[in-house]
């Protein structure tokens, strides 16, 4: 299999760490992209021109990161990662996009911010500031029904928690979500989550 990747996404993250927890990775070729887009490489597999995107051993290709993990934790036979029905599994998934949704909005922030100073849109800035808040603030509540079984809601939440640190570094999440930091700095040191801390490329 190839992946197209980059060290800095943290939909990568979450599909590089799945990989990892469920013994996989060594069947990964990772094709770093220098870039993203419509008109970049990556949209061979992906037409939105997005990572990840998975190609697999026939050709075909899967993105992006829910479904990627998703076909990854059906390639093992260990315990799943993504429970196969019931409660558990609407919670999984429910935290999955919870914090994948906190993740859009501080990229939606960035994007904004990077546009021409004179074309930005303060009031779209706080609309994502207002969703990515709220959003750790649900995770806070939920923290401690992750359990200690991994599952893809603990990847997820660490590739959100880790890029938030990745990004904006001055941002003090913890303050207001202290059993979320406490949760974190706990699994930040699971040997998945060292192996794949967001850098940029050099």
């Amino acid at each position: 299999m190839k992946l197209y990747f980059s060290p800095t996404s943290p939909y990568v993250r979450k599909v590089t760490m799945m990989a990892l927890e469920v013994g996989v990775d060594d069947q990964i070729e990772h094709l770093v992209m220098a870039g993203a887009g419509p008109d970049s490489e990556v949209a061979n597999a992906n037409p939105l021109g997005k990572v990840p995107a998975l190609v697999r051993d026939d050709g075909s290709t899967l993105y992006d990161s829910p479904v990627i993990c998703e076909y990854l934790d059906t390639l093992h036979n260990g315990d799943k990662l993504i429970p196969a029905s019931g409660e558990d599994r609407l919670f999984v998934l429910k935290m999955q996009a919870l914090a994948d949704g906190a993740l859009d909005a501080g990229v939606s922030q960035i994007t904004e911010r990077r546009r021409p100073e004179n074309e930005q849109s303060p009031g779209w800035i706080e609309h994502e500031q207002k969703a990515q808040s709220q959003s750790l603030t649900e995770m806070e509540n939920n923290v401690a029904g992750l359990g200690n079984d991994v599952t893809l809601a603990h990847i997820t939440f660490c590739a959100a928690l880790g890029w938030f640190d990745f990004r904006n570094p001055d941002w003090d999440w913890r303050e207001n979500c202290p059993r979320l930091a406490d949760w974190y700095a706990s699994y930040s040191a699971r040997p998945s989550a060292m192996a794949t801390e967001p850098k940029d490329p050099v």
